[in-house]
């Protein structure tokens, strides 16, 4: 978080205020929070059990665990979850349709695919299953691929996709051979 007078105290080095510097996150209580400058602190948030109407809490800090700061808002959100996906390898040109199975796949919530930072849409199936594109790559190798909501910045898991080059037939030997096959 950012702001302002987080280390009130770093003209006396005599006090150390850090044993009782929180984050407060409503009903869900608190946890430790870590001053880095006067204008910055951190602090993770706790697991969120609860359903709506728990999905935005206040966030406070307190330096003394007993005064706190104005609230601001925390939004929890519950992300997309990937258990598997098929084919994990392509061409560099693109156009792998790769499955994706999970959990929590929310089509109103515009879920999209990221291969390697580039974002493409998705296909969607049902909760557990959607599909997306592979895009065109400008190398073989591996790179991330990963789903998220469109509009959040948290995303499920990441997995590797193999980008190849694509193979090139030069010629066959022999060209032709009996209708029954087998040549």
């Amino acid at each position: 978080m950012k702001g302002n007078n987080f280390y009130p105290f770093d003209f006396l080095t005599e006090i150390d205020n850090s044993n009782d510097t929180f984050c407060l996150w409503g009903p869900l209580g608190k946890t430790k929070a870590h001053v880095v400058s006067s204008t910055e602190a951190r602090c993770d948030s706790p697991p969120n059990p609860f359903t709506p109407p728990y999905n935005n809490v206040q966030m406070q800090l307190t330096l003394n665990n007993q005064n706190v700061s104005e609230g601001i808002d925390f939004i929890f959100f519950n992300p997309p979850g990937i258990t598997e996906a098929s084919p994990l390898r392509g061409p560099t040109y693109g156009g792998t349709e790769v499955h994706i199975f999970g959990n929590k796949f929310n089509h109103a919530r515009e879920p999209v695919c990221i291969f390697g930072g580039i974002t493409v849409d998705t296909k969607f199936y049902s909760p557990t299953h959607m599909s997306c594109v592979s895009p065109p790559f400008h190398r073989p190798g591996e790179t991330t691929l990963t789903v998220k909501y469109r509009h959040d910045v948290f995303h499920a898991g990441v997995l590797i996709f193999l980008y190849f080059e694509p193979p090139v037939v030069g010629s066959i030997e022999p060209g032709c051979g009996p209708i029954r096959g087998y040549t």
